[in-house]
């Protein structure tokens, strides 16, 4: 029988009665906090994987934007370093051309123009090819009346300025970006801006025109036959649409930014257009097509991912209330993406908490402290999940998610924070 050391055996119980205490001061915390009368599942656990506190972490919930965590994961699991950003075939006289689901091209602050440039410096016929059968402009799951807010912008193989109407006040009339919407516009004596259901017919305030600059983004409904007129009208030269397939051994791809600069507003700013077009990126990169069910199905059975089939993942932003993941669920997705990314690139790539991005109003109690996470939230909803470093310099990974709370969201996220602040 092996001797254990008089030593040893009091460090090990040392440690027994520290994590015991840590686990009984959190579940103080925890109800302190009052996030124990709502359906609240949490764990923390530490960098070395050992569990300090559990409730309800294997119960599944609506993760909102924390299904971001998982695009972040998968997307750099997939994709290169940089963005395919379209693909084309020169047939005869024509060049016909396809979109990857690359969300920044003509975009207002991603700026990608490869995509312009190339068909500018082309004198071949130019064919827009996609096939509308592979894709879904809207989410299983999202709720109807959100069409016209920002956040709800339309997924394409080919997204052009975000799939966005953007409307600039010159004091005098609404100008807007894309151009082919200016005779869509009709001035009206609303308070706020809106667009007919189906149709884009966009209804201006005309009491607006008299302050201040004002810009009102509205997302626009698409089509393949809109996206070649709104090139068409950007290039100043034709570009017809035709609906063919590529021949696999002569199209080519042509890659543009880095794939951080879609990583960094899809956590930093949470950006719903970039989360779902990430899907379709990454079906383009294996070869497989749309929409975004087929493409999570395909995920399924690749070699490390697993664990999907646990989860209920419909979409790339998290805007589908059919999402279901467990806090145990999330833990082991940043778990992954330590093993997938180094330390400075995860603090790069999440928000920190009273630093940056939507979480930088969140501030923790030490100075001290630090945490980089991301947020999930709609009505009734708010969770975040992410790494927690406390002022002395102990990891810990953590996921909180709270659903049916009939308060506000600011209430829930105030709640997360004084809990989380225990951590200290």
């Amino acid at each position: 029988m092996r001797h254990i050391s008089p030593v040893y055996f009091l460090f090990l119980s040392l440690s027994l009665l520290i994590s015991s205490c840590q686990s009984m001061r959190l579940k103080r915390a925890f109800v302190q906090s009052g996030l124990n009368q709502f359906h609240t599942g949490v764990l923390i656990q530490s960098s070395t994987g050992k569990v300090v506190f559990s409730e309800q972490a294997d119960k599944y919930f609506m993760p909102a934007s924390n299904v971001k965590l998982l695009t972040l994961l998968v997307a750099k699991s997939i994709l290169p370093d940089s963005v395919p950003s379209f693909q084309y075939q020169e047939k005869g006289d024509s060049l016909y051309f396809w979109g990857t689901g690359d969300p920044s091209t003509l975009h207002e602050k991603l700026k990608n123009v490869a995509l312009w440039n190339f068909l500018q410096q082309s004198n071949k016929n130019l064919v827009y090819a996609d096939n509308p059968q592979h894709v879904l402009p809207q989410g299983a799951g999202w709720a109807w009346d959100d069409y016209q807010d920002y956040y709800a912008a339309e997924t394409t193989t080919l997204p052009l300025f975000g799939n966005l109407a953007h409307f600039t006040n010159t004091g005098k009339s609404w100008k807007v970006i894309p151009s082919n919407f200016q005779n869509s516009i009709q001035m009206t004596a609303d308070k706020e801006a809106s667009r007919e259901r189906n149709a884009n017919q966009f209804r201006l305030p005309k009491a607006q025109l008299s302050s201040s600059p004002t810009r009102i983004t509205i997302p626009f409904l698409t089509s393949p036959a809109l996206t070649a007129q709104i090139l068409s009208d950007t290039l100043h030269k034709k570009v017809n649409y035709r609906s063919a397939k590529p021949d696999p051994n002569l199209v080519k791809t042509i890659y543009s930014s880095k794939l951080d600069s879609l990583l960094v507003p899809l956590l930093h700013f949470s950006d719903n257009m970039v989360g779902e077009q990430l899907i379709y990126l990454i079906g383009a990169q294996k070869g497989w097509n749309g929409p975004t069910n087929q493409i999570i199905s395909r995920l399924t059975q690749e070699p490390g991912f697993e664990f999907l089939k646990e989860l209920k993942w419909v979409d790339g932003s998290g805007l589908s209330r059919y999402n279901l993941f467990r806090p145990k669920d999330m833990v082991f997705i940043l778990q992954k993406l330590q093993e997938k990314l180094s330390d400075s690139q995860w603090k790069f790539l999440l928000p920190e908490l009273g630093r940056s991005g939507t979480l930088k109003s969140m501030k923790l109690t030490n100075p001290i402290s630090r945490a980089w996470a991301k947020s999930g939230s709609f009505g009734n909803t708010y969770n975040l999940t992410g790494y927690y470093k406390n002022s002395r310099g102990k990891l810990y990974l953590f996921s909180i998610m709270t659903n049916l709370a009939n308060q506000s969201v600011a209430i829930n996220k105030k709640q997360i924070l004084e809990f989380l602040n225990s951590l200290n």
